[in-house]
């Protein structure tokens, strides 16, 4: 579900804020179908970090798997979607949902279980492997997005969830 609550109007080229304002748009919805990944509130704990740093290392892991995961279902960026579902009522666990952006769904969601333990794998040497300090575009998405520490954050996940299934 999503809902438009309001807008922000911007002059192309410099990105300068020119206005804003309020909008009461009815909310949306799309039945489709989801890979998701959840990172236990166990895991979680042993995060050495802030809560928004978790927080951060969270959307720049989900940023990071989107990628992965349209490479590996030779797909466009715009066929798949994510969102991370870290209701209150979860103790701190999260979960990231990759989504077929298309009502109904179109079939991604199945090969991307099947490729779970790849898609991890993978993710991690995407982030691993940029040379970037503390996060881009090409691995957990820009500072701007996330936080200093996303790239770190995501990186320490991937390490205990891979090291879980090494067990």
């Amino acid at each position: 579900m999503s809902r438009v609550v309001g807008f922000k109007k911007i002059k192309f080229y410099t990105n300068e804020n020119v206005g804003s304002g309020e909008l009461d748009l009815p909310e949306q919805q799309m039945h489709t179908t989801s890979y998701w990944l959840t990172v236990p509130a166990s895991l979680v704990q042993l995060l050495p970090y802030a809560s928004d740093d978790r927080r951060d290392g969270i959307v720049g892991l989900a940023f990071a798997l989107r990628q992965v995961a349209q490479l590996l279902l030779m797909c466009d960026r715009h066929d798949v979607g994510i969102s991370i579902d870290d209701e209150e009522t979860s103790c701190d666990a999260h979960r990231i949902f990759i989504y077929d952006n298309y009502p109904g769904g179109i079939g991604f969601s199945a090969p991307l279980f099947e490729m779970h333990a790849e898609l991890l794998t993978r993710t991690r040497q995407l982030i691993a492997d940029c040379d970037c300090e503390q996060g881009c575009p090409g691995c957990v998405g820009p500072v701007g997005n996330t936080g200093p520490l996303a790239k770190a954050v995501a990186l320490r996940i991937l390490d205990l969830m891979l090291e879980g299934q090494a067990a």
